[in-house]
């Protein structure tokens, strides 16, 4: 009997995720080579590999979609890993209100990503949002009168700024964490030979930091592809479909036209898409990792 007590303890998280997790990623799988209208087809019709053809070649929604998703990831993923990487050398160089600056740029993270959008579809209101407001006392009273979020040029880059403000005290406290486990007779020593603040910081800090790196790439390529609560808060996918995402166009597709098997393709997509991206990341970075 005592040799069955592990498994008896095994058996509930093993049947949870069997239901709640193997058994939808493989009936998923198999829905997205199928054609299943969940309202009017009683089963789903296998059509094999024809159904991710169509969407390359005759989904030009889908495309659009694609191209929304990369170039917003890439607009994000650059950005939050230099800012990120600025803040954090600010904030490590810091004497007096550091704990008040770190929790500042933490705090936003505890904002739901949905009611972040909420307070900057205020904020970005070309009527009445402080945002413009501020633009026109400034004198920039061009910029003021732009609809931010009902610009097809701006929307998309309006909710980078957004996603920004959300996470990058995430990858700040990473990068953070990374510099202060560097030694400090590292820099000393730099400075000693002659070194001057960005010699220092590029040639000693940032090799040290490869590790810290990755991880905050491999988290903000997940939140650079992972895009749905800000367009479908914000903006709707509009203007036109100059927000619309593979998340948010995978969500349309299932339950706005009842199409799950092509809906499960374009998730399937989108996770090979952040499988793509994050092993190229990794092989880079281990890449140079090697080299040293």
């Amino acid at each position: 009997m005592k040799k069955l007590i592990p498994y008896i303890f095994v058996i509930p998280p093993f049947l949870f995720v069997a239901i709640f997790i193997a058994y939808p990623l493989g009936y998923s799988f198999f829905l997205s080579f199928s054609q299943y209208n969940y309202i009017y087809d009683q089963v789903p019709k296998l059509i094999g590999l024809s159904q991710y053809i169509n969407l390359f070649k005759a989904d030009n929604r889908f495309l659009t979609a694609l191209f929304n998703t990369l170039v917003f990831g890439g607009v994000y993923f650059f950005s939050v890993m230099f800012f990120s990487l600025v803040i954090a050398f600010v904030l490590n160089e810091l004497t007096r209100g550091k704990f008040f600056f770190q929790l500042s740029t933490y705090l936003p993270i505890i904002v739901p990503l949905s009611l972040a959008g909420v307070i900057f579809v205020w904020i970005l209101d070309p009527t009445f949002g402080i945002f413009n407001f501020l633009l026109k006392k400034l004198g920039f009273s061009q910029l003021s009168t732009i609809n931010w979020l009902g610009n097809y040029d701006t929307a998309l880059y309006a909710l980078v700024v957004i996603k920004l403000w959300k996470f990058m005290g995430f990858t700040v406290v990473i990068f953070l964490a990374g510099l202060q486990s560097i030694p400090s007779s590292l820099s000393d020593a730099a400075k000693v030979d002659g070194a001057n603040f960005f010699q220092e910081k590029l040639y000693v800090i940032l090799p040290n930091l490869k590790e810290y790196t990755l991880i905050a790439a491999l988290y903000s390529i997940i939140q650079a592809i992972k895009i749905f609560e800000l367009p479908y808060v914000a903006t709707g996918g509009g203007p036109g479909n100059a927000t619309l995402t593979l998340y948010l166009y995978a969500w349309r597709v299932a339950f706005g036209y009842f199409k799950m098997g092509k809906a499960s393709a374009i998730a399937y997509v989108t996770a090979g898409l952040i499988i793509l991206l994050t092993m190229v990341v990794t092989w880079t970075l281990g890449e140079r990792k090697k080299e040293k």
